[in-house]
């Protein structure tokens, strides 16, 4: 007889959704195939791994309405359909109508990540309440992890299917939609919501980690506060260097010194540092408190960004590029722990799903920049993303000093 009251089950369906929805960071992979097999523009393929990010947070923002009225499993159920249908859609583009890969790669899937994503988030954060930021890094960690999975997946299917140096696309996002459904769905039938009695059993969290300021607070109550459009601008800057690098991995590592193997690896190898930075930083903000650790993340990220601007080669490149994955995955998990902190479990899908606007204004925002206005430049568009990077550090100290401001009020 299943144990309800064993958060096993619902973390282990979380965590392989999160895996299937985790493509968002392969577009490094199908860029360069998919521009020659389709004659398709370069700016406009740089361009879709923002679009894709814009509609995978926009689809937090709707499914966290969604996940708060209706809970975790349908939301979640919703977002691997989508999901799924984004992928299945795409394969039947063609040299003529490559230009809706907008709507299905990017919007419908997208949208259908961004459902799942948050859905599972929430759920854990509810599974362990006491562990909220081990909770969040285990559910973005596994999202960051699809991408050591599936890259090598998505190279040897494209492998398998080119023909003069032409990809045929059909059979590969078939394959992969068809993996991604049956995975998803499988996934979902364990997600479900503890109960009050599983609840009333859970040990205390640490009061070193007891930031929560006693009030749930609704979406309009959050947006009247200061900290939560610190939390946003911070999710807008940090990212910065990440979304800018996303679709250079590749290329950028050919250029400075790898093979196209060793480059592919290197997408690969991101993912295990994204994972490691949400999973491990996380845990570490349960210890030293959230504000502190996306400092840390903060000068992770400018060290990378800095590294990129010397023009560095071969292995410190390697270094370079999973310095910069390992500061982009801490906030990740640290973020949707802190706003839950602040602003209370109650409303967390939508609370959340709103900040993570930022994270798809800074996709577009820091790529548009770096295409129209830097010209593609590295070295400018590197310079830009460790500015970029020094300003959440800033924003934190803010925030640890409206904390108690807040916790009088509450």
């Amino acid at each position: 007889m299943k144990n309800k009251h064993s958060p096993a089950a619902p973390i282990i369906g979380c965590l392989d959704i999160n895996i299937c929805v985790g493509i968002l960071y392969l577009w490094s992979v199908f860029k360069s195939p998919i521009v020659t097999s389709f004659s398709w523009s370069k700016d406009a393929a740089t361009m879709v791994s923002s679009y894709m990010l814009f509609a995978f947070v926009t689809g937090n923002l709707i499914g966290g309405f969604l996940n708060d009225k209706k809970g975790p499993r349908l939301t979640a159920t919703l977002g691997v359909i989508m999901f799924s249908l984004g992928v299945f859609l795409t394969a039947f583009l063609t040299k003529e109508t490559i230009g809706w890969m907008n709507l299905t790669y990017c919007v419908l899937g997208g949208l259908g990540s961004g459902f799942a994503y948050g859905a599972c988030i929430s759920c854990l954060q509810k599974w362990l309440p006491h562990r909220r930021g081990l909770a969040s890094g285990m559910a973005v960690s596994a999202f960051a992890f699809s991408t050591v999975i599936f890259a090598p997946v998505s190279s040897s299917l494209m492998a398998a299917h080119t023909v003069g140096g032409v990809v045929d696309f059909k059979p590969v996002f078939l394959t992969l939609a068809a993996v991604f459904f049956v995975a998803g769905i499988i996934g979902t039938l364990f997600v479900r919501l503890p109960d009050a009695e599983y609840l009333k059993a859970l040990p205390a969290a640490p009061v070193s980690n007891k930031i929560f300021t006693g009030k749930n607070y609704t979406l309009v109550q959050a947006m009247k506060t200061l900290p939560f459009w610190c939390i946003f601008l911070e999710l807008l800057f940090i990212n910065g260097t990440w979304t800018l690098s996303v679709p250079l991995i590749k290329n950028l590592g050919m250029q400075r010194g790898l093979t196209e193997a060793a480059a592919v690896l290197i997408v690969s190898l991101t993912g295990v540092f994204n994972a490691g930075g949400r999973l491990l930083m996380a845990a570490v903000s349960d210890k030293i408190g959230r504000t502190m650790t996306i400092i840390v993340l903060s000068v992770l990220t400018f060290l990378g960004a800095v590294l990129m601007v010397l023009n560095i080669q071969g292995a410190g490149f390697i270094l370079a590029i999973c310095i910069i994955a390992f500061g982009y995955g801490g906030p990740a998990s640290v973020n949707a722990a802190i706003t839950t902190d602040f602003f209370g479990p109650k409303n967390s899908g939508t609370n959340y799903g709103v900040a993570m606007l930022a994270l798809g204004f800074s996709s577009v925002l820091f790529n548009t920049i770096s295409a129209k206005f830097l010209q593609g430049d590295v070295t400018k568009t590197y310079i830009m993303a460790a500015i970029s990077a020094v300003i959440p550090i800033i924003l934190m100290l803010i925030v640890n000093n409206s904390l108690k401001k807040m916790k009088s009020e509450a």
